[in-house]
């Protein structure tokens, strides 16, 4: 459970990597944020940003101190990494906000 400081850090996070994909040329940019289009689901999760340009994909998952070693994290990283590893036009990223 994230405390409500850090969601509201970890909301900031995932709307700045948003909006640094698609200043970056990304034709689409999903973000797990209210009033936004959500990312699609890979595996059980849908990740906090989903981006993609051409037929380069990427995921970005944003964490806070809270939450980083839970185990609904560690479940969700994985799922995203094997994601990833299905093709090298895929990438994953987490950040500690």
């Amino acid at each position: 459970m994230r405390l409500k400081v850090n969601q509201e850090r970890h909301d900031s996070g995932v709307a700045f990597w948003a909006n640094n994909l698609a200043s970056n040329g990304w034709s689409i940019v999903y973000a797990d944020l209210p009033g936004k289009a959500k990312p699609p689901m890979i595996g059980m999760y849908i990740p906090d940003v989903y981006g993609k340009h051409g037929s380069q994909e990427v995921v970005i998952e944003v964490e806070t101190a809270d939450t980083i070693d839970a185990e609904h994290t560690k479940f969700q990283l994985a799922a995203f990494r094997n994601w990833a590893a299905g093709s090298s036009l895929r990438r994953f990223e987490v950040k500690l906000v």
